[in-house]
């Protein structure tokens, strides 16, 4: 799957990332990135609002479940994440969650095709001008349709 053809699914089946301004740099085996603009993101302080920050992550790790397990065809939730705000943002982000390794998504296509659904946890990483303003840890659920 491509950058471009992962942000179009993105913005057609999460319409919230189309709102942020989501873009999609990167979709590769090793890593995922989006970035989001500071502007339509910020809020009364001028810093990129904690529920951006949580949404950008989490749609982050979603667009990786995605691009490495697409027999899903984007049937995927997020059973638990959390965020933790290191820092404030102050401007545009740039957002990567690192892939897991090859043994945890062995385990979840494994789960995928016996059960119909696999997990994953996944980890994420929001940086802000370079600076790392904010961490997350999601756990995704790819289920068959």
């Amino acid at each position: 799957m491509t950058e471009t053809e992962l942000q179009t699914f993105l913005h057609r089946h999460i319409p919230a990332t189309a709102a942020l301004g989501l873009e999609v740099a990167e979709c590769s085996r090793e890593q995922t990135v989006v970035t989001l603009p500071h502007l339509p993101n910020r809020n009364h302080k001028n810093t990129v609002f904690g529920g951006s920050i949580a949404l950008a992550a989490t749609a982050c790790g979603w667009a990786a479940v995605h691009c490495a397990l697409p027999e899903a065809a984007g049937n995927i939730v997020i059973q638990q994440g959390e965020t933790r705000y290191l820092r404030p943002a102050r401007a545009g982000l740039t957002v990567i969650t690192r892939n897991a390794d090859d043994e945890a998504w062995k385990v979840m296509r494994e789960m995928f095709g016996r059960r119909g659904k696999g997990k994953i946890e996944l980890y994420t990483q929001v940086f802000s001008d370079g600076i790392l303003a904010a961490e997350f840890r999601g756990k995704y659920v790819a289920l068959k349709e």
